[in-house]
């Protein structure tokens, strides 16, 4: 009976190595060389095949005699170590091209750091360059584990003269050398003694006091032990899907649109997740890059509801002063109605509701409003559809088949009906209404332009107070 080797931890689990193709220029002429060599090979490997060194046949391996006899495997004896198996009470290592995994063993702790469960990290880029120090910032400051965290960056669909790319390939070689923090402190200084500011920046001088200075000291020292450590590994993935909506916060808030890029943002993370998702990983952590401020240790406290397959937070955003604030910026979590349902009957089978818009009047509660500030963070109610901000997943879910659709589905598409398809094949899903994560505020249009009015009028006030 096969039997864990309890002396290998889940990080002796090898980091996928890339595959690099081969060559294919010639060097020379070898041609007469190759079928000589290719016949030794063949005899050679025929010669191993069927017998041993003294002239007798080989006698089945005792993994693979296992498998040839339908031996029972129990989930709780195959050691975590893909090249170790203990077999009859010896450990036996098997040859590097072998791994075997039991899938049973990665089912996504709610005590995952204590059980060394690994983390995929998923974060999808397009048109991120700006926000990239803020993104790495936060990634920084989580307190799981770094070595049982791989991150997957998927770059899609930039614009020409978008360096989202070039950013990120030396933000990730500074975090994985450990100079990354002295990088991004360097930049930042250079900007203060430049005073550069782009009218875009105005809205800062109209954000609340308070919420600014907690978004400097989320950013400021003391940092925890974690901080500057390199992660377990990075993966950097390129694929566009043709997505030419664009990226300004009007252009991708459009109700017109909203079907289109859902779709296509689903085949995105779909790829990105086939690409990425190994069978040593437990979880699946999605993760936006324009997050201003979360709880370092948001791993840990989203994953703790053990009767939770998908767990999302509450996703706010600031506002300028004369917008009231903040106000609840996901609305993409929600809880089904009646009224949502009898729209979805009534509508095309290729429609798409999109949530939050008046030209779609669900009724639904959604977990945004249901927020209050200083409710239990640990309060969990069950939801329908999940906005995409911040999304935490047992591995499972996405190997039992749920993803994000990129077709309409149930009339959602993306991160709704990925809610909407997890619950249909059985899983729980959850939002925590008092647990809230920060997005940053993007100016509209009509923002910029209220501020714009404010400015010429302190410009006309100072200039009649001057004369």
């Amino acid at each position: 009976m096969l039997r864990r080797d309890t002396n290998h931890k889940k990080t002796d689990i090898p980091v996928a190595e890339p595959l690099y193709p081969k060559s294919s220029k010639r060097r020379g002429n070898k041609a007469p060389v190759i079928p000589i060599v290719a016949a030794v090979l063949t005899l050679l490997a025929v010669y191993l095949l069927f017998f041993n060194g003294k002239g007798d046949k080989l006698a089945p391996t005792p993994t693979s005699q296992a498998i040839k006899d339908n031996v029972a495997v129990d989930s709780s004896t195959i050691s975590t170590n893909s090249h170790t198996v203990t077999i009859n009470g010896e450990a036996e290592e098997l040859p590097d091209s072998i791994e075997y995994y039991d899938l049973n063993d990665y089912v996504g702790f709610e005590d995952g750091k204590s059980k060394e469960d690994i983390i995929l990290l998923c974060i999808p880029l397009r048109n991120a360059e700006k926000v990239l120090p803020l993104m790495f910032r936060n990634m920084m400051n989580m307190t799981y584990s770094h070595s049982l965290v791989d991150i997957a960056f998927l770059v899609s669909d930039c614009s020409e003269d978008d360096r989202t790319f070039e950013a990120l390939v030396e933000y990730t070689s500074a975090l994985q050398s450990g100079t990354l923090l002295q990088l991004l402190d360097s930049q930042q200084e250079e900007m203060k003694r430049s005073g550069i500011r782009g009218t875009s920046d105005l809205y800062l001088s109209y954000m609340d006091k308070a919420y600014s200075e907690n978004v400097r000291n989320a950013y400021s020292p003391p940092y925890h032990d974690e901080y500057e450590k390199p992660f377990r590994s990075i993966q950097i993935f390129r694929k566009d899907f043709g997505q030419i909506i664009g990226q300004g916060f009007s252009d991708r808030h459009d109700v017109k649109v909203q079907g289109i890029r859902r779709k296509l943002m689903g085949r995105a993370r779909n790829w990105l997740l086939s690409n990425a998702l190994k069978p040593y990983h437990s979880w699946v952590y999605w993760r936006d890059a324009d997050i201003e401020t979360s709880p370092g240790s948001i791993i840990e406290d989203l994953m703790k509801f053990k009767d939770y397959d998908v767990i999302v937070p509450n996703v706010w955003r600031p506002l300028p002063t004369f917008l009231g604030n903040e106000q609840p910026y996901d609305l993409n979590s929600w809880m089904e109605s009646e009224k949502g349902l009898e729209l979805a009957r009534n509508l095309g089978e290729d429609d798409v509701i999109v949530e939050g818009y008046q030209e779609y009047p669900t009724w639904r509660v959604h977990l945004a409003y249901i927020r209050q500030e200083n409710g239990d963070k640990n309060e969990i109610v069950d939801l329908d559809g999940v906005g995409g901000v911040s999304i935490l997943a047992r591995a499972k879910v996405f190997r039992q088949g749920v993803h994000f659709p990129a077709f309409t589905f149930m009339n959602h598409a993306e991160t709704e009906a990925f809610g909407k398809l997890a619950r249909k094949m059985g899983f729980r899903v959850g939002g925590l209404p008092h647990y809230t994560v920060w997005h940053i505020y993007e100016p509209s249009e009509d923002d910029l332009q209220d501020i714009s009015r404010m400015e010429r009028k302190k410009r006309r006030l100072r200039q009649t107070s001057g004369s």
